[in-house]
């Protein structure tokens, strides 16, 4: 590693940051993510920075900070997500979720930690080396706080409408990777469906229509249109959940209304329009089959699955520098969905999700990471935006 860069990442700057960004809670709903915007930007000397701040309304909003480079035609891009899921279990928690402690093992406990203040920190720390150093990379850097990622994604959808990203080349996602590289990442598809049938005695099924055993059948029957046999090399099966049911409302009665959510992560072989497609097609032929059943659905989240190709330059670049460092530079897919889902398909672009922490504790109770594991991811970026430059080894 850069002498230089051990150095500075050597003065824990990065454990006071990442303590300061869990200890503002930006739970989404509500999000609150404006009170972070001005948290970080005040680790900067804004007279020094070149920044944007999106005001998306109701305390949220999304951050662009920008480092002008030498090719300031060409830049590459940082995103980061500022909001977390909430937290449903606090009493379960082995400390507070929002007091950011640090345990003896190194560990910083709190939601947001690993999801993804953690790489969060990353990104700012990155930032200051070279404001603080006064280094102007060799292409325009733009560090991206955004909002609402956890839900509906308005920051990186207001980042993608309003031009930030137009002439980004290159993304790198902070998200928990184990400091590992993706460059592949599953598709979500979040499917409500809600059927309204016909009460009746529980003892004269033929007088009504079961909502509950409909929604049923519905599930059932669009689980057997998704392919969940192939076998992607990097993200593994397509997956179908049915993570919610509701319905009835005594034994002896014949219920009317029903709802279920099917929260479906895809692999690149699934068309989500297909599947919308089908399951449309399925509650068409289920009405029919049953006059006076409605059921409705609803899509609550649809983003695709994204992915880099591995001979990328970008890529190859980035092992590049995992070997210098004598890290493991194997790729590898993410189960989850991130902002890409969001921008790459319209960007077109090459990106990356490396990140500290583990994948697995996202949106866990005791949600905790390692703050050696923010260091090195530090270390990993500034030494690849570093390549080329004078060191003093």
């Amino acid at each position: 590693m850069h002498a230089e860069i051990k150095e500075y990442l050597s003065h824990n700057k990065y454990r006071q940051i990442l303590k300061s960004l869990v200890q503002t809670n930006t739970t989404n709903l509500p999000g609150n993510e404006m009170d972070v915007v001005n948290a970080i930007l005040d680790f900067f000397p804004r007279e020094k920075i070149t920044y944007n701040v999106i005001d998306h309304g109701e305390n949220r909003g999304s951050l662009v900070i920008t480092i002008p480079g030498v090719q300031q035609d060409r830049s590459l891009a940082f995103v980061g997500h500022i909001d977390t899921v909430p937290v449903s279990d606090a009493e379960d928690w082995n400390y507070p979720p929002f007091d950011a402690v640090v345990d003896e093992n190194g560990f910083l406990h709190g939601r947001g930690s690993a999801d993804m203040k953690g790489g969060v920190t990353a990104m700012i720390v990155t930032a200051l080396y070279f404001i603080e150093k006064e280094i102007t990379p060799q292409k325009t850097l733009k560090f991206c706080f955004t909002a609402d990622e956890e839900s509906g994604g308005i920051g990186a959808i207001s980042l993608r409408e309003q031009g930030y990203l137009d002439d980004v080349e290159a993304m790198i996602i902070p998200e928990p990777t184990k400091e590992g590289i993706g460059i592949s990442e599953k598709g979500a598809l979040w499917l409500n469906v809600q059927a309204t049938g016909k009460a009746a005695h529980g003892s004269r099924p033929d007088l009504g229509i079961n909502a509950v055993e409909e929604v049923t059948l519905f599930l059932e029957k669009l689980k057997q249109t998704i392919n969940t046999s192939y076998d992607d090399p990097l993200l593994g099966k397509t997956t179908c959940s049915i993570t919610q049911f509701k319905g009835g409302v005594k034994t002896n009665i014949i219920p009317n209304q029903a709802m279920a959510t099917m929260d479906i992560r895809t692999t690149p072989d699934q068309d989500h329009e297909r599947i919308i497609g089908s399951a449309n097609e399925i509650a068409r032929e289920q009405m029919n089959n049953k006059p006076g059943l409605t059921i409705n659905l609803e899509i609550e989240n649809n983003r695709p699955p994204v992915s880099t190709n591995k001979s990328e330059t970008f890529v190859l670049e980035m092992q590049q520098v995992y070997r210098e460092l004598s890290y493991d530079s194997t790729v590898k897919g993410l189960q989850f969905y991130t902002d890409a889902s969001q921008l790459i398909p319209y960007l077109n672009i090459p990106f990356v999700i490396l990140g500290p922490g583990k994948e697995e504790m996202a949106h866990q109770t005791n949600e905790c990471i390692e703050l050696s594991s923010v260091e090195k991811v530090a270390e990993i970026y500034l030494s690849y935006l570093l390549r080329g430059e004078k060191t003093s080894d």
